[in-house]
């Protein structure tokens, strides 16, 4: 089992949120990847805790999405809010959001 560096997956991350917002929400960039990495940076612990547990074998793939979807700081969204934004679309963006950070996790953990 390895141990993974914590802030080489924010890193990915951040750049995973930067690609996610440039090729969901092209008219909406900047408030969505200051959306997608407030939300990153208030998951950081709670991340750092998942990984280890998945690593052990405490948490399978399904409860990190299922943890992610449950996350408050994915539902706050602020800046496409405030600009106007529909909810489907934010909903969307959530989502996909959930999908990248569970790929990404998965890239840096051998399940």
């Amino acid at each position: 089992m390895s141990v993974i560096n914590i802030d080489q997956l924010i890193q990915a991350l951040e750049s995973g949120v930067d690609t996610l917002a440039k090729t969901t929400l092209q008219d909406y960039v900047s408030q969505a990847k200051a959306d997608g990495e407030n939300a990153i940076g208030s998951l950081k612990s709670n991340l750092q805790q998942w990984t280890l547990e998945l690593e052990s074998g405490a948490l399978k793939a399904d409860d990190i999405a299922f943890l992610l979807k449950e996350e408050a700081a994915l539902d706050e969204m602020t800046a496409l809010k405030q600009a106007g934004l529909a909810e489907i679309r934010i909903d969307q963006f959530k989502t996909n959001l959930i999908t990248m950070i569970t790929n990404t996790i998965f890239s840096f953990i051998k399940v």
